[in-house]
């Protein structure tokens, strides 16, 4: 067993708050930037939470931050909570694209899809989803999408959803998919990780990124890493401090087999949390050196970086 990792070697962020980062054009406004403070209702539900225009950072900032938390490459998630338009969404994309242009390859996108207008009553046009998510592969070179069940009503295994993971698995695109007791006030069944089960087995070959971890539902998740080989776990929006106990045992032994460290992606939702202390911190979980690199980067490298494999 080798000696606990330090403070070296290198990290890959796989989920970044990307509504706080980028610019937002007047003229081509981001579906992602909603202003709840003048509507109680989304004030009630986001309470909270606050996005304001001093929080933006550029690609510049991104990057700099990124140097000082010794992070090398970072996963930019499209994020679209409300009712946006197609173009709203598209407008997103576009910058997520501006971003990771401007990265010199440290940076890649994952784009999303216009939420469903009316839950699981929505019935027009689903295929627009579809041409939405293949323009954001065509034009910006993103390496997923991502979903956000509790938000949009319905949880991810909807018929709804079915020609996007279909879309994916031709694409070769991983499907990144928000589950766990959500922050925000909107209803929790839908994240229940459990609705991914289905999903795993009917796309065997799809890479599924559960996301948020899964709380309260944190034993079931673990299960389903260890029982998919393309289903994966990923920390976006927790402290490593306060992460479950159930991960922490599934990082340092597994299950059945599966080899914990294998199965999860680190991430912090930067800037919603800090980089450089949520790094940190996962550096000091105690794994030995192959559990930590793997889940610090080799996982997210080899999913998101294949090219690099040596």
């Amino acid at each position: 067993m080798s000696a606990p990792d330090s403070d070296h070697g290198p990290v890959i962020d796989a989920f970044l708050h990307t509504p706080w980062l980028g610019g937002d054009d007047p003229a081509d406004p981001r579906g992602d930037r909603v202003d709840w403070t003048g509507d109680a209702r989304l004030a009630r539900v986001m309470h909270t939470f606050r996005h304001d225009e001093a929080a933006l950072l550029s690609a510049d900032d991104l990057l700099a931050a990124m140097d000082d938390a010794g992070t090398t490459k970072a996963l930019l998630p499209a994020k679209v909570y409300y009712r946006a338009t197609e173009d709203g969404v598209r407008a997103v994309h576009r910058e997520i694209g501006a971003l990771t242009r401007a990265s010199g390859g440290r940076l890649k996108g994952v784009a999303t899809i216009p939420p469903p207008e009316l839950g699981p009553g929505t019935y027009w046009d689903v295929m627009a989803t579809v041409r939405v998510l293949r323009d954001a592969y065509a034009e910006h070179g993103v390496v997923g999408v991502h979903l956000t069940p509790a938000p949009w009503g319905m949880p991810p295994d909807h018929a709804w959803f079915w020609p996007v993971l279909a879309t994916c698995s031709e694409l070769g695109l991983a499907v990144f998919v928000h589950v766990g007791m959500p922050g925000p006030l909107w209803p929790a069944e839908h994240q229940d990780p459990v609705h991914l089960d289905r999903i795993a087995l009917a796309f065997p070959d799809l890479v599924i990124v559960a996301h948020h971890i899964g709380d309260p539902w944190t034993e079931t998740a673990v299960r389903l890493a260890a029982r998919h080989p393309n289903l994966y776990l990923c920390t976006s929006a927790w402290a490593p401090s306060r992460y479950p106990t159930p991960l922490v045992g599934f990082l340092r032994g597994g299950w059945h087999g599966t080899v914990g460290a294998e199965k999860v992606l680190f991430a912090t939702d930067h800037p919603l949390l800090d980089i450089g202390r949520a790094t940190a911190s996962a550096r000091a979980l105690g794994l030995d050196e192959e559990r930590s690199r793997a889940f610090l980067h080799d996982n997210a490298r080899r999913l998101f970086w294949p090219e690099e494999e040596s």
